[in-house]
C-alpha cells in the first residue's frame, strides 16, 4: 500500500487541544484515509468493489440533491 499525503493539523498557539483534535479528525475524514482502511480490511473483488462504487454514487446524488432542495427553501 503506497503512503499517499499525510493529513497535517497545525495547533495554534493558545488553541485547545480539543479544538485542534476536532480539527484533525475532520481532516482525516475529509481526506479518505479511513474509508480506504476499512475498504482494504478484506479482500474485495471487482465485482464488489463496482456494486459499492454504484451505492457510494447513489448516497452522494442523493445527498447533493438534499442539499439543492435545502438551498433553494431558504432562497424562498
Amino acid at each position: 500500500m503506497a503512503a499517499g499525503p499525510l493529513v497535517k493539523c497545525n495547533v495554534n498557539e493558545g488553541e485547545p487541544i480539543e479544538m485542534a483534535l476536532r480539527r484533525f479528525k475532520r481532516e482525516v475524514n475529509k481526506s479518505g484515509h479511513l474509508m480506504e482502511l476499512r475498504h482494504r480490511r478484506h479482500f474485495e473483488n471487482s465485482v464488489e468493489k463496482k456494486k459499492r462504487k454504484i451505492v457510494q454514487a447513489r448516497n452522494r446524488k442523493r445527498f447533493e440533491r438534499m442539499e439543492k432542495q435545502r438551498m433553494n427553501k431558504n432562497k424562498v
